[in-house]
């Protein structure tokens, strides 16, 4: 329940960090930066752990028919959440020394670059399968259906958005932006009151 309700509130973060740049900061020609990008990478971070408990406790939810896709999301999902946070650490130490000392042009991410490409594999491709799976590994009545909908929703929105860094048409990005950035908290939420639901049961 911690962790769902972290990728929840991670979520709202991330949208208010975007929506105070986009008040105060935004230009049409200038990418994100420092020090809402710094922030952004913290919560990506946060973010890629929560989502590592939400995988162990689905995985750990699952009952014997289910072990399979609930043990493929565990796996996926801290591979996902390894390289996410691999590229984080690399962008928030390495890049940003490398750029005050005038070695790089600039820290932050854009597109296309080795770094961002690794990212949206990350978040299109691992993110979308291990938020499959987790929908597959869901059983219950009722009250898991609206996390398992989620989940699913929230995957395929992910992977039809590895479409955007495979064609170079960026705007294809956005399907997989709308998965892990506004369905995923969503699911968090609805995972999170599965969770409880399951209490009375469990105890």
């Amino acid at each position: 329940m911690a962790s769902s309700i972290a990728i929840l509130i991670v979520g709202f973060l991330y949208i208010g960090i975007i929506t105070l740049w986009l008040i105060t900061e935004a230009t049409p020609r200038e990418p994100i930066g420092d020090p809402y990008l710094a922030v952004m990478e913290v919560l990506t971070i946060v973010s890629a752990l929560a989502l590592v408990g939400v995988v162990i406790a689905i995985w750990c939810f699952a009952d014997a028919a289910h072990r399979l896709p609930a043990l493929t999301a565990l796996a996926i999902g801290i591979l996902a959440a390894g390289v996410t946070m691999a590229v984080h650490f690399v962008q928030l130490t390495a890049i940003r020394q490398l750029w005050r000392v005038g070695r790089l042009v600039d820290y932050r991410l854009v597109w296309p670059s080795p770094l961002f490409a690794l990212e949206y594999f990350v978040w299109d491709i691992l993110v979308g399968f291990t938020l499959l799976c987790m929908s597959f590994a869901i059983a219950g009545g009722s009250s898991a259906e609206p996390a398992r909908r989620a989940l699913l929703i929230g995957g395929v929105l992910c992977l039809a958005g590895v479409a955007g860094p495979l064609s170079g048409q960026m705007f294809l990005q956005n399907v997989a932006v709308l998965g892990y950035a506004v369905v995923l908290p969503i699911a968090g939420a609805l995972t999170a009151r599965m969770f409880r639901a399951a209490l009375p049961a469990a105890a």
